[in-house]
């Protein structure tokens, strides 16, 4: 049949449920009716559908239910949306057996337009595009939720232009518009695709920053980084035309950890803490926890001291011994050490992962190396040294510089180190990303004679195929696993399988933290021709 171009048609379908052919002249109407004529509903490709929902209204027509108002989203023309809405009955013969559907269809693509634009103007603030404050509520309502379950920190944080009043004076409303534009965009340039950037109206903007690890020395970490990367953005000059004008902004933070605090509760500490910024004078940051402060404070006062540690010959390499069955050491794990002027000896689990976000992990890493390389060329001139071996740890930083394999061939030629006794340490979550160029600088090292051992094996999230694909020659099985060896079955479980893999794959193992006779003696049973541990020796200064 020929029907009149409308925005509303009919339609039918067999007891098969195809669609039959309907003809239309023009228009939405005619290039639906052509899409789907002959057609089974499983063969339409509805962009809101999944499989669920097809699967639910399929039900539907097999009851030979009526249905109404089913909305479908479909490939339109020039990249522009088709929204259609179908409606349709059961028809029965007359002895009531089922004959197929017959209905009609409307095009609402102007409805969804509409529909979206009016959530757009609900959702979005309409100068920046970012979201609202509804929205941002929303969303942090949603990392609330996702922190309980990850059992991982998150960040609020307000973000205010100081003197935006005497900016907007100067620059003119115009100009001071695109400003507020040019720092969102700023915010949005720092943040992961994943966080949200929000303008609540004037010049207050608002980041919601989520999984920024468990544990608050770690959250403290992050979030520090992030602000670090924010007053960076927006201390740059914004250039409008033959213009340039500087910016600062004032910062408030609220760190928050699953439901401990409602949404408003932790908007008005946010709030609270940038009040407390803005008391203080220009470009500051406050965090409302004084206890996420004081660690904030100690870290930049770690990270300041550091940047000197190295210049001022204040690092320093402890040597824990690894030995064999008999007891006989066979080489060492270099282990970095910080003599500060006024703190002492401090371990590096006050600076390692400071020096891992500030970046200075890479300078120190190259120091080490070298010191290293230094230390294997002492050992060549003593008959009973000669063999030992020395073990490094390399840091996922370090791992992801372009120049690492460069550096490495620098240093082993300067010094005359022999490649074949350094050994280099990685983990397994330093694989989760780049395996290919991983592998690639791996092999590179390699062949110049370098071994590598994956540290603290089982701990990470990497797969087994790794272990085929890399270049390594050693396990090092970490420390949790042997501290309750002689009294958990599952920790022996696990340790025994680990040696048998090693076995099958040619890979020797290095039991880490042998604390006890009873635990080397366990692991030697199983297999284990490698140790170290305070069983025999702690990290010390090599003399």
């Amino acid at each position: 049949m020929r029907l009149d171009p409308t925005a509303q048609w009919p339609w039918e379908q067999d007891a098969s449920l195809r669609f039959l052919p309907v003809t239309v002249e023009s228009g939405v109407a005619a290039h639906v009716c052509a899409a789907f004529s002959g057609r089974h509903w499983s063969d339409i490709r509805a962009l809101n559908m999944g499989k669920a929902d097809w699967q639910k209204h399929v039900r539907l027509l097999y009851a030979h239910e009526p249905f109404f108002n089913l909305e479908l989203e479909l490939p339109g023309t020039e990249g522009l949306p088709l929204w259609i809405s179908l409606s349709g009955v059961p028809v029965l013969d007359a002895a009531g057996g089922f004959r197929g559907y017959r209905g009609v269809g409307r095009d609402i693509s102007v409805h969804k337009a509409t529909e979206a634009t009016i959530a757009d103007l609900a959702l979005n603030d309409q100068l920046t595009g970012l979201a609202n404050r509804r929205l941002l509520l929303e969303r942090l309502h949603s990392a609330r939720l996702a922190s309980t379950r990850s059992q991982e920190s998150g960040a609020l944080v307000f973000v205010d232009i100081d003197n935006f009043k005497g900016q907007n004076h100067a620059l003119g409303h115009a100009l001071a518009d695109e400003l507020l534009k040019e720092v969102g965009t700023r915010l949005q340039s720092c943040m992961r695709e994943y966080d949200t950037v929000a303008r609540l109206g004037g010049d207050v903007f608002v980041v919601l920053a989520t999984a920024l690890g468990q544990g608050s020395d770690h959250a403290a970490l992050s979030v520090q980084t992030i602000v670090k990367k924010m007053t960076a953005a927006l201390a740059l000059p914004f250039t409008a035309g033959a213009r340039e004008a500087r910016f600062t902004c004032c910062l408030g933070v609220c760190l928050f950890h699953g439901a401990d605090a409602s949404g408003e509760e932790i908007f008005k500490r946010a709030e609270m803490a940038l009040r407390q910024a803005k008391q203080h004078g220009r470009q500051v940051t406050r965090y409302f926890d004084p206890v996420i402060e004081a660690q904030i404070n100690q870290h930049g006062q770690i990270e300041r001291a550091l940047a000197l540690a190295l210049s001022a010959d204040q690092l320093r390499l402890y040597y824990q011994p690894i030995v064999d069955m008999e007891r006989k050491v066979l080489g060492y794990e270099a282990l970095l050490r910080w003599s500060h002027p006024e703190l002492g000896m401090v371990g590096p689990d006050l600076f390692i992962a400071v020096a891992e976000q500030s970046g200075l992990i890479v300078p120190m890493g190259e120091w080490v190396i070298a010191m290293a390389c230094q230390q294997l060329v002492a050992f060549q001139k003593c008959p009973v040294l000669a063999e030992q071996t020395i073990a490094v740890n390399l840091s996922a930083r370090q791992l992801a510089q372009a120049d690492l394999v460069d550096n490495i061939k620098r240093m082993l030629q300067s010094s005359g180190a022999p490649a074949n006794r350094l050994k280099l340490e990685i983990t397994e979550s330093m694989l989760l990303t780049d395996i290919d160029k991983t592998r690639e600088k791996l092999q590179e090292l390699t062949r110049l004679g370098i071994r590598f051992s994956l540290d603290d094996f089982g701990t990470g999230y990497s797969s087994l195929s790794y272990l085929k694909k890399l270049p390594l020659s050693q396990l090092k099985i970490d420390q949790s696993f042997v501290r309750e060896l002689l009294t958990d079955p599952v920790d022996a479980a696990i340790v025994k399988t680990i040696l048998q893999l090693a076995k099958s794959l040619g890979l020797s193992v290095i039991a880490e933290g042998v604390e006890l006779e009873g635990q080397r003696k366990v692991l030697a049973d199983m297999g284990c021709r490698e140790f170290q541990g305070y069983l025999f020796g702690k990290p010390n200064p090599l003399e």
